[in-house]
């Protein structure tokens, strides 16, 4: 598959294999003289928004092929959309077996492929390596776990805007990784407010102020602040009131992905 939302009808292996795992998931569906008529229908209703009186209504393998063409006619993201619609929206025609079979392949299949892309929760996120894609999972976890609805609100938005197609909205991402941490380390300020201690100043970018409650020694909290004023500057937030000049240009989506996981591994730092 060709990058950044190219058309792809050469028939690469990635796309291949993808059409390959869904071909082989709906043709042994418990229902599969009449999948892929169903499949189709449902994916030009609600995915495509095609009209539909013109579709194949008892050729189940005209409406294969007919899939087929809309499948490799479209762009990359696009493709990575459809899996997404199928897996998550009923009007796709899949079963919920159906559904698991995908899953467990996908994974898999975009491994061995060597894509940049791994399936979570139903939708497809960055994959740079295992450690930093299992640390934004685990800070999701983390604030969900700990009930804490604003930092989990900026976590997804932050993982949505990195995984956003055909580009990432990389200033977007850090923006909403910077207010989880804000919004974690808030948490443990008040923590310390409820024992007794003076309340120390809330500042975005920032965990100074919860440097003592979650025990963070002085010499790595230098190098966290100045990652995290790094994330501030770019996020496009001001600091102290004024506009950041680096929040205006462009971000470079690899050091948004790296702000991304760092963010996240701070969150599960201070909640440890």
């Amino acid at each position: 598959m060709v990058g950044n939302g190219g058309h792809d009808k050469s028939g690469s292996p990635l796309r291949n294999s993808l059409w390959n795992l869904l071909f082989r998931v709906v043709s042994s569906t418990d229902f599969s003289r009449i999948a892929w008529t169903t499949v189709l229908r449902g994916a030009c209703l609600s995915f495509f928004k095609e009209p539909i009186d013109e579709l194949p209504l008892s050729d189940n393998d005209a409406s294969r092929l007919a899939l087929k063409d809309r499948f490799f006619d479209l762009p990359d993201h696009r493709v990575y959309d459809l899996f997404e619609f199928f897996l998550v929206d009923d009007h796709g025609g899949l079963k919920e077996m159906d559904r698991k079979l995908i899953r467990r392949g996908l994974n898999e299949l975009l491994e061995r492929e060597g894509t940049t892309l791994r399936l979570y929760h139903d939708r497809f996120r960055p994959y740079q390596d295992v450690l930093g894609f299992d640390e934004v999972a685990q800070a999701e976890e983390t604030v969900r776990l700990f009930d804490m609805a604003a930092a989990q609100r900026h976590m997804e938005t932050a993982v949505a805007y990195l995984s956003r197609r055909p580009e990432p909205e990389s200033r977007g991402a850090i923006r909403e990784a910077v207010l989880a941490v804000t919004a974690v380390a808030r948490e443990g300020t008040a923590r310390e407010v409820r024992k007794g201690e003076e309340e120390a100043p809330l500042v975005v970018g920032s965990v100074a102020h919860a440097a003592k409650a979650a025990g963070i020694p002085a010499e790595l909290l230098v190098g966290i602040e100045a990652l995290l004023r790094r994330a501030h500057a770019l996020s496009g937030l001001p600091i102290d009131g004024v506009e950041s000049p680096a929040g205006e240009g462009p971000v470079d989506s690899r050091e948004a992905h790296f702000l991304v996981v760092f963010a996240s591994s701070l969150i599960v730092y201070l909640k440890r």
